[in-house]
């Protein structure tokens, strides 16, 4: 292993570390100390890379927000596809790397938590996947493929469900993931779940 690459594994336990006992602890109950022991490093090490608490913390809202970005990489057909592409590609990357359902976790608790400095609350607050979202269900309405309501309701239903599965694999990851089809029913277009099961 290259100097370059022990440094950046080392700030890869700092960071793993950190997210554990963030969302463990909340940002306030966890110590540098903790991080640093839970990284199997030195306390001064752990301030070579991150000089404050607060600097770490934000470069994990910084992979939180690339990561609230991944929606904007799908290449959909119609709305119904943009929503079933993404949920098979977060949980096959979920299945990988459980660090991203934990960063579900941590994202939910920056953005809503009193004890998460203001500005790093708002960075947190500056993609909202809700909002992003209303643009393929209009999409999937006008084609057909995603049933008639509410276009923020249906939205806010389907990233309310994958929240919900996100943080039970964050800390059960032994409990196994529901079929992304499952997920993608509760906004398809009734005609659309006809034509699947096979009528006509």
């Amino acid at each position: 292993m290259t100097r370059k690459e022990q440094k950046e594994a080392s700030k890869m336990k700092i960071i793993q570390a950190a997210l554990d006992l963030f969302v463990e602890r909340g940002y306030y109950g966890t110590k540098t100390s903790q991080i640093s022991r839970r990284a199997g490093i030195s306390e001064g090490l752990l301030f070579h890379y991150f000089p404050t608490k607060e600097i770490l913390l934000e470069e994990l809202v910084n992979i939180g927000l690339e990561g609230m970005r991944m929606p904007m990489l799908v290449k959909a057909e119609n709305g119904l596809d943009f929503f079933d592409q993404f949920t098979k590609m977060l949980f096959r990357e979920v299945r990988k790397n459980p660090f991203i359902a934990k960063m579900f976790v941590f994202m939910a608790h920056v953005i809503q938590a009193e004890d998460i400095p203001e500005k790093l609350r708002k960075l947190a607050n500056s993609i909202d996947t809700i909002v992003l979202c209303q643009n393929w269900i209009e999409a999937g309405q006008k084609d057909g493929s995603i049933r008639k309501g509410n276009v923020m309701s249906l939205s806010n239903l389907y990233w309310c469900a994958i929240h919900g599965i996100m943080e039970q694999y964050a800390f059960r990851p032994e409990m196994p993931l529901p079929e992304p089809k499952w997920i993608i029913d509760m906004i398809r277009n009734d005609k659309e779940q006809f034509l699947e099961d096979g009528y006509d």
